[in-house]
């Protein structure tokens, strides 16, 4: 089996199978980025009041104004909030705390992996279309000599193609995962303060 099967094969390979891939992580990126753009508008709230009230009447054991506090309240923060009084009365409150907020960071490291993944790969199809492209060129170019300028433009031209709508991918979502990785340090530092909030209540009710 000599090279000239191998190059068969790429030459056989439309462009649309080098395109597909690249359109299919361009859609996912952007679907991840305007949902993760509204989760971050939703969670971006200034809890520190509510919490605040929250952690004070739960001194005064009034668990049930504790959860009118933020009853109304929508966002991951007052949830976590909400769902640590929820269990409050549970045997192992530090369990409890602890699954809330690993809960929460779950919920604010969504789609992390997926957009590295695209920053990743997206290059990588990028210049897999460029050697399939090239590969076309100089098969053409071997087989028709100088005659064939079409073949090897069109070669050319698919190399560049890929090339460009892989990177146009990719920077974005390098971007934009940068950007992620900022906002989720913050909003993860927010989760702990919230738990020790708790964490230092339930020790202050263990003392007492």
């Amino acid at each position: 089996m000599d090279g000239t099967f191998f190059i068969s094969i790429f030459d056989s390979i439309p462009l649309w199978v080098m395109l597909a891939p690249i359109f299919l992580c361009s859609i996912i990126l952007l679907a991840v980025v305007i949902e993760r753009s509204f989760f971050y508008r939703k969670i971006d709230a200034d809890y520190t009041v509510i919490l605040e009230n929250v952690i004070a009447n739960m001194r005064g054991n009034n668990i049930v104004q504790a959860k009118m506090c933020c009853h109304d309240k929508k966002g991951p923060f007052f949830s976590l909030i909400t769902g640590i009084i929820s269990r409050w009365d549970a045997a192992d409150r530090d369990l409890a705390i602890r699954d809330y907020s690993e809960r929460t960071i779950r919920l604010i490291e969504k789609y992390g992996g997926a957009v590295s993944t695209i920053a990743s790969v997206a290059p990588m199809l990028g210049l897999l279309g460029t050697v399939t492209g090239m590969m076309k060129s100089f098969s053409a170019l071997a087989e028709h000599g100088a005659a064939v300028q079409n073949h090897l433009a069109r070669g050319i031209t698919e190399a560049l193609i890929t090339t460009a709508l892989g990177l146009c991918v990719a920077i974005p979502a390098v971007i934009f995962y940068n950007y992620m990785v900022s906002r989720i340090e913050i909003f993860v530092r927010d989760v702990e303060i919230i738990a020790n909030e708790f964490v230092s209540l339930n020790n202050s009710s263990d003392l007492s």
